[in-house]
């Protein structure tokens, strides 16, 4: 539990519903398994945090599982993620969305 929050099971198939077309697209951060269960915080370009966020799930993918945030639903153009309640954290991403598209973010491997 991160954030006084349940965490949900592990995403299995079918259960991320993405609600794109238009302008509006999605985005799928994967990340090192070292952020499963954190939290990533999102805003729209230069924007103040407003504290939508998405945990950080295990992903099956075939044979594989991966480690990844999905943010299903974002207006086109840029944004920012970061891990939410992490100040000692100082890593940002930034990328820009399209609509009607998923854009694939990585997230950096920790040094």
């Amino acid at each position: 539990m991160t954030g006084g929050e349940q965490l949900p099971a592990p995403s299995g198939p079918g259960t991320v519903v993405l609600d794109i077309g238009g302008d509006i697209g999605a985005a799928v951060v994967s990340t090192p398994p070292q952020l499963l269960g954190e939290e990533l915080e999102i805003r729209p370009g230069s924007g103040p945090w407003t504290g939508r966020h998405v945990a950080v799930l295990a992903r099956p993918l075939g044979t594989r599982t991966r480690s990844a945030a999905v943010f299903p639903s974002l207006d086109a153009g840029p944004w920012v993620v970061r891990r939410r309640h992490r100040p000692e954290d100082p890593t940002e991403v930034a990328f820009a969305v399209e609509g009607g598209r998923v854009t694939s973010v990585t997230w950096p491997e920790p040094t």
